[in-house]
């Protein structure tokens, strides 16, 4: 799979200006295009000191599984955890993945109202933990648009998320010959995600996350944001340190190994790394995953991503066998993205091709 998207990017994508990155998690923008500036590395940290490019707080890359750059901009110290925001509902794709192969919950196809005790008929009833995964549901929850009864900021005022998310209403919704609904992004419905999978394995989703696998990475700190009910907010807003998120985007890179040891099966990596929407020229939704060409050495390279609201993204880059992480605190700025895009240019540019790729 790796290979054929790679072969996918490299083809007509020195037509891709990569504007198309300005695609936020708050203001999409996929008819918008430029061109990233072509910063060496030098020229790239004279510019994250100086602050040009935002509050980019974190720059981090290893290749081969070994550690090749890592430094501290602005504020703060080299480990201090940033919130990551909605580049946390990756994480929440994996926590699925291991539930799933934990027995727990009996797959993709489960619905998930009559799991969570909540009988409503259809749609909602006929809403699956792939439909949600994928950010297709019938739920009219679109965070993009502040007018959608699901928009995201409209959740946080409430006091229960799970109760909110339950009762929203319906979209205009139809399933494509492949049983896939339209695209619309949507933080609730991967909150919901989050009770699914408290539900199937009796236990808090952070407890889960954290145990099943965090500890066996080694990864300790991290912290989720919470309801004023308490309940963990699993679509996202996540705390961490940048050596955990080169942990998590190695472990993918390994097809679900962490040092030999299985944390997710390959298969789930495979499903979760499966486009599912193209939502610009080149660029694509998998399961809480994007995927999303980045320019290289020698052209482009598909990267699999984790990417959230300020500029966070994690980005793992088979062709090179490399891991790439961005933390900023540039929330809600329209540059953010590019700035951690031509960040992310930088570091690529900077690493050889391993022997025979």
């Amino acid at each position: 799979m790796f290979l054929e998207l790679q072969r996918t990017a490299q083809r007509g994508l020195a037509a891709c200006l990569i504007g198309l990155f300005a695609i936020a998690a708050y203001a999409p923008d996929f008819a918008h295009a430029q061109s990233l500036p072509a910063y060496d590395m030098a020229t790239l940290e004279a510019k994250l000191e100086s602050g040009d490019l935002g509050k980019i707080r974190s720059l981090a890359m290893q290749q081969d599984g070994e550690l090749v750059y890592r430094k501290r901009f602005g504020k703060g110290a080299l480990g201090d955890r940033v919130d990551i925001r909605s580049a946390g509902k990756s994480i929440t794709a994996l926590a699925v993945g291991a539930a799933i192969a934990d027995g727990k919950l009996a797959g993709v196809d489960a619905k998930v109202w009559p799991l969570l005790g909540s009988d409503r008929g259809a749609p909602h009833g006929d809403i699956t933990v792939a439909d949600l995964l994928a950010m297709s549901s019938a739920l009219d929850c679109n965070d993009w648009d502040k007018r959608s009864p699901g928009q995201e900021e409209k959740m946080y005022r409430k006091k229960e998320w799970r109760k909110f998310a339950l009762a929203l209403p319906a979209r205009e919704y139809a399933r494509d010959t492949d049983g896939n609904g339209p695209f619309s992004y949507c933080t609730a419905g991967v909150f919901l995600l989050g009770q699914v999978v408290e539900t199937a394995v009796g236990e808090p989703f952070d407890l889960y996350v954290q145990r099943r696998l965090f500890d066996p990475m080694g990864i300790g700190g991290a912290e989720w944001r919470r309801s004023r009910s308490g309940e963990v907010q699993s679509g996202g807003q996540l705390t961490i340190s940048d050596t955990a998120l080169l942990k998590i985007g190695q472990m993918v890179l390994d097809k679900g190994l962490w040092q030999g040891e299985r944390i997710v099966p390959e298969a789930w990596i495979k499903q979760m790394l499966t486009p599912h929407h193209q939502l610009g020229e080149h660029v694509y939704y998998g399961r809480l995953w994007w995927l999303i060409p980045l320019r290289s050495a020698r052209g482009y390279e598909m990267a699999f991503m984790m990417k959230g609201n300020g500029g966070n993204i994690v980005a793992i880059v088979p062709a090179l066998k490399a891991v790439l992480v961005v933390q900023s605190e540039s929330y809600n700025a329209k540059n953010a993205e590019p700035n951690s895009f031509a960040a992310l240019t930088a570091m690529l540019m900077s690493l050889p091709y391993p022997k025979g790729a």
